[in-house]
């Protein structure tokens, strides 16, 4: 950057970094900041035993309760562990079995057994409460936030890629501080299909704020069972996010993860090299008429391979403390993280600070207090807006500088500027604040009821800076007067929730019912400016008032919207073998006029634990077996504030009369639908959860259609009415439909303990109907004569792609003359089908040539722990989608050609299917020849592991210590050409186009988790 940061991370997390490398220097600082490690007094071993077998246990974790202090078990079941007190209680944990917290009581020889945990005895989040696996009736997938700390990113939904049936995550984009795109059970709108994501209650839109090393786990919940309680938000699924909490009776520890690593390109686009082009640029002058523009293309040398230009290698450091512990009256915990990622490209770089504070406290025996509090600021740079599409372009003959050290002129023959003087003239900035976090009060009115009020707070500003300073590459790369623009985004969310549930618990029934009101309001707001002349370059000059009057813009918009919410829910559980659930939401929004405000979200489940059946003990292979089954329904309401407002724009100014005097005038700009409601989604879901093997093998399939009605679209309407938008009717209904499935392995061979899980589902996505006078929505234009590249029409999924299905490349004129025809083909042009036999081809040929969602989602995961090593493993893929590539398919001059124009049509039988080199026109069109296989499969993450002993750590004076490898996006193996398959976007209706994304970023990092 070309001005002095709030903060010097790179001297900060790399100094923090090298004092790391020494352990005995940095821990020594932090014992004196607070932490309290007593020295070794008494040891005390034993042996654990499975409790079912009588078999020892290797690999189970040994530690003091409330300190990092722990040590494992051998082969044997053996474990010894140095104690600072005897009357300490140390706690026995092991994945697949229940934990054991067993008092020393003054012994030094602690023999304990260990029971297997059954499968369905995990306690999950199932909104404004929790519950047992074995009484969960919905479809509920949880993830334990350890597992996202093996991927390198800070970014929680990044790290859930792979982890979730039915969660299809797709990051597509390398850049630093960028997030992922969630789609829970495919997408099931022409709005925002994203989820809701509630962070300890707290209801959001994004998680991109959070820190994955707070996470204390993750539950998803996909069907209208588990949603249906968030009522109108529920309806693409719901997140929830535990952050981590202190315990009770806890001495203060303090945890440090730290990492360094580096990240370079993950796979570059085969492009051809500077002869290749001076060859294929003279074809296109032969073929288009004109002169050759290399008279020897031999003769022009090695070229530029602007790909090696650009692209760098570049660091990525992360360091976080945390502490935690706890009273018999107050729990807490304390966590301070930085993260400084810099982007392979130049002035693409992000850093990111976050604090968080959770606290409870117990005032009483019946009245509880607690708050969570996150605080995260960013200081971001951006490269210019396309510039990965500009070097994709850019002329390889021609070197970033000339001699004189200027920057080259690459408008020559080439449509696109330099990109490397594009990004030395960029200077664009921005910072962001953001606030989240609850302040909640629990009060045990009685014995069985509790109430709980809970108010919620999601403050965020982010300001940017973008300015243009005046420079000169070429008369076609310019700019004469430098350009300020300054915006401020504010946003500020309340929610206050008041709940009230009764817990009744006997010997053959155990009932849980809830009811609460919510009320919840957001307001968003714009100020920005733009200005011309700026007095210097200077940052401590990007000020409005430091830019001339003449040809200044102003804006300042603002919108808010607000929900008063009713719930209601009852879970009730026979003789530990009969399950039901039943909810109610009502929400109320402001999006709605008053005939429509309200909508009204139930939900039915039952569920059948068979494994309590008196005859289960007959079928020996089960260790476990329940079925379930759900309906109901749930809403989305994620459009704009005010579809059924009309809205006004004053500023509209026109010129009226002879004496030619400026009219300040307003007009409507959006007309308006009262009779707008919610969209409602409908689902119906059937599922099973196994464990087999003594609970070793866990499975989970489910079931599901999901069908939304009442969709909102845009209906069109005749130009003379005279408004920019058209109103918003509910019209369309789509249906998705599947299965997916969960299996999960883990046991010990000798002193090794593994567990092994796979993941995967389908998705079937139809429109059943438009409505409203739509018979298609169009979408994907490229930006030239291309207007669009998907339709969307009932009977088909969402999004699909539209265009010619090539069948060959004209061989000759004899060939061209017996085929149907566009008009003016010559020999070694494309020959697309004829769909109708009408003789002559036209649009009436387009047809469906490919969807951009994918048939099905999977994930494999595995880890192995043996001895002090530990390793694992994350992989994910897709299959069955397509990808347009639209970089290829938009060209306006001699640009650079992708290596797959060597294999071109140079006279008959040369080539099939690529034809001759031309630029746009009729080998341009939105056809099957630019439709690409979008499956892959990928390494997302690998990490190796090695604990030091006890007598090492303690060498260093800390209870424990860990040093790590780990890799990201290791390899992908996919037939896309571009830099990655995973190409989306927010917008439904024009997914899957590639016109140059950001290339995804290969990490390798070298860490360090130290206890004390």
């Amino acid at each position: 950057m070309t001005h002095t940061k709030w903060f010097d991370w790179r001297t900060a997390v790399g100094g923090a970094t090298r004092r790391l490398a020494s352990a005995r220097v940095l821990v020594p600082l932090l014992v004196a900041l607070g932490s309290s490690t007593a020295a070794a007094q008494e040891t005390v071993t034993g042996t654990v035993t499975n409790a079912n077998t009588g078999q020892p246990l290797p690999g189970v974790e040994v530690s003091i309760r409330g300190t990092t202090i722990s040590s494992r078990t051998t082969a044997g079941g053996r474990y010894s562990i140095t104690v600072p007190n005897l009357q300490d209680s140390l706690v026995f944990s092991l994945i697949g079995f229940r934990q054991n917290v067993v008092a020393i009581g003054g012994r030094t020889t602690v023999d304990v057994t260990m029971d297997r945990v059954a499968a369905l005895e995990a306690v999950v989040s199932i909104g404004y409460g929790e519950q047992e696996r074995r009484d969960l009736t919905g479809s509920v997938s949880s993830v334990d936030g350890d597992e996202l700390t093996d991927v390198a990113t800070p970014n929680v939904a990044q790290a859930l890629q792979g982890k979730v049936a039915g969660v299809q995550v797709t990051s597509n984009s390398g850049e630093p501080g960028q997030g992922a795109i969630v789609r829970i059970r495919g997408v099931g709108t022409l709005n925002n299909a994203s989820p809701l994501y509630v962070v300890d209650g707290m209801l959001l839109d994004d998680i991109d704020f959070l820190n994955p090393n707070d996470i204390t786990a993750i539950d998803v919940l996909k069907d209208a069972s588990a949603t249906a309680i968030y009522g109108s938000r529920g309806a693409n699924g719901v997140i929830i996010i535990t952050t981590r909490s202190g315990a009770t009776d806890s001495p203060t520890s303090f945890t440090l993860n730290a990492y360094t690593g580096s990240q370079s390109v993950a796979n570059k686009i085969d492009l051809v090299n500077a002869q290749q082009y001076a060859q294929l640029a003279n074809e296109l002058a032969a073929n288009t008429g004109g002169t050759p523009y290399f008279p020897d293309p031999n003769a022009v040398g090695p070229g530029v391979d602007w790909q090696d230009e650009i692209f760098q290698s570049a660091p990525m450091h992360n360091v976080q403390l945390s502490s935690s512990g706890g009273t018999d009256r107050i729990r807490y915990y304390f966590s301070g993280n930085l993260v400084q990622q810099n982007g392979i490209i130049e002035k693409s770089d992000y850093s990111r600070v976050t604090l968080r504070l959770n606290n409870d406290y117990d005032l009483t025996d019946r009245f509880r207090l607690g708050h969570n509090i996150n605080f995260a600021y960013e200081d971001d740079e951006r490269s210019p807006l396309g510039v990965v599409r500009v070097l994709y372009y850019a002329d390889p003959t021609i070197a970033p500088r000339n001699a004189e050290g200027e920057f080259s002129d690459l408008n020559v023959r080439g449509s696109v500027g330099n990109p490397a003087a594009a990004i030395h003239y960029t200077r664009w900035d921005g910072t962001s604040g953001r606030l989240v976090g609850n302040l909640f009060a629990d009060y045990d009115v009685t014995d069985a009821i509790t109430f709980r009020s809970s108010f919620g707070l999601d403050y965020g500003r982010e300001d940017t800076r973008d300015f243009v300073p005046t420079f000169f590459v070429s008369p076609t790369q310019r700019n004469t007067t430098s350009r300020l623009n300054v915006a401020t985004n504010s946003i500020n969310t309340w929610l206050w929730e008041n709940t009230a549930t009764y817990n009744y618990t006997a010997e053959r029934h155990r009932i849980t019912v809830l009811g609460g009101i919510t009320a919840n309001r957001q307001y968003l707001e714009t100020l920005g400016c733009g200005r011309s002349n700026i007095a210097g370059e200077s940052q401590e000059l990007w000020y409005c008032n430091a830019g001339g009057a003449e040809g200044q813009t102003n804006v300042n918009t603002a919108e808010e919207w607000a929900m008063l919410s009713y719930l209601f829910r009852t879970n009730y559980t026979l003789m530990d073998r009969y399950l039901f659930t039943g909810s109610l939401r009502v929400d109320g929004s402001s999006r709605f006029g008053a005939e429509n405000r309200y909508g009204y979200f139930p939900s039915l489940a039952l569920g059948w634990n068979i494994d309590e059946e008196d005859w289960f003990e007959g079928m020996p292979a089960f260790t476990n077996l329940k079925l379930r089954g759900s309906w109901g329904q749930t809403g989305n309401d994620k459009i704009g504030p005010y579809p059924g407002i009309p809205i006004v724009t004053g500023n509209l100014n026109a010129v009226f009369g002879t004496s030619e005097q400026l009219t300040y005038g307003a007009a409507p700009v959006a007309l308006a639908n009262p009779n707008v409601k919610w969209e409602r989604t409908t689902q119906t879901n059937i599922g099973a959860d196994m464990a087999f093997l003594d609970g070793r093998v866990t499975v989970t399939t489910d079931w599901y259609r999901r069908e939304t009605d009442g969709i909102l679209v845009q209906v069109p309407i005749p130009d003379y009415v005279g408004v920019s938008s058209q109103p918003f009717v509910n019209a369309a209904e789509v249906r998705n439909s599947g299965l997916e499935g969960a299996i999960t392995w883990s046991d010990f061979v000798g002193d090794a303990r593994f567990e092994i899980g796979a993941n995967g589902s389908t998705v079937d996505n139809e429109v059943l109907a438009l409505g409203g006078g739509r018979e298609e929505i169009l979408g994907g234009g490229l930006g030239n004569e291309v207007s669009f590249t998907t339709r969307t029409i009932v009977g088909e999924p969402i999004g699909s792609f539209w265009g010619y299905r090539v069948e060959g490349v004209f061989q000759n004129a004899a060939e061209i003359a017996s085929s149907p025809t566009r008009g003016g083909e010559q020999p070694g042009d494309l020959r697309y089908a004829d769909l109708n036999g009408d003789g002559v081809i036209t649009t009436a040929d387009k047809t469906f040539i490919g969807s951009p969602i994918p048939d099905f989602v999977y994930g494999l995961n595995g880890s192995i722990e043996w001895r002090a090593f530990d390793f694992s493993a994350a992989f994910s893929g897709q299959m069955g989608n397509e990808i347009f590539n639209g970089k290829k398919a938009v060209r306006f001059g001699v640009d650079n050609f992708e290596t797959s124009y060597l294999n071109r049509w140079t006279g008959e039988g040369t080539s099939d299917w690529e034809p001759r080199v031309t630029n746009a026109g009729h080998n341009y069109q939105a056809s099957t020849r630019f439709i690409e296989d979008g499956s892959f499969f990928k390494l997302q993450s690998a990490q190796v592991g090695y604990r030091l002993s006890d007598a090492m750590a303690a060498q260093l004076r800390v209870d424990r210590a860990r040093i790590y490898l780990s890799g990201t996006n290791l390899f992908t193996i996919t037939d896309y050409s571009g830099y990655s398959p995973e190409v989306t976007a927010t917008s439904v209706i024009a997914n899957g186009i590639d016109l140059g994304i950001y290339p995804t970023v290969r990490t390798f990092t070298v860490g360090l988790d130290l206890g004390f």
